[in-house]
């Protein structure tokens, strides 16, 4: 069985509905396909002559650099930092801050009231009612020393 020829518009065709299907898997990645096949028949339209091996070379290579292409810039560095790397982690937002110890702390344990709410720390050992400020947090403990 030979295999025929492939026109251009078998290519956008595959493209498009690649890309169609896109809409039904969210994943950000068949999308890619869709865009190397028509990349693929665009070069075949512009060069008729162009043989199946080399269509088939250039959806690959474009579908595979387009979407690492999209997942390096995707999980690049630069977009895993922000300006406010805290927002959401409530507890980190008290870094620095000052409180009012409730309860001694006794061999590095004790509590203090944030808002309406008691919460565990550890820090040296002092007497209730001392200030005290938070210069860390390990799970849901606050890391206090004295103000």
């Amino acid at each position: 069985m030979e295999v025929q020829q492939l026109e251009f518009w078998h290519w956008l065709i595959f493209g498009v509905l690649l890309m169609a299907l896109e809409i039904f898997i969210p994943a950000m990645l068949v999308m890619w396909f869709g865009f190397g096949a028509i990349v693929a028949g665009v070069a075949l339209w512009l060069i008729p002559s162009l043989p199946l091996s080399g269509q088939i070379l250039i959806f690959a290579l474009v579908s595979l650099v387009s979407v690492f292409g999209w997942r390096k810039s995707r999980f690049s560095e630069a977009n895993i930092h922000s300006d406010t790397p805290d927002l959401n982690n409530r507890l980190h937002s008290h870094f620095g801050k000052e409180y009012t110890l409730t309860e001694a702390i006794i061999n590095g344990r004790g509590t203090m009231r944030v808002g309406d709410t008691a919460w565990r720390v550890h820090g040296d050992d002092l007497p209730s009612g001392t200030r005290v400020r938070v210069t860390g947090v390990d799970g849901v403990i606050f890391i206090v020393e004295k103000a």
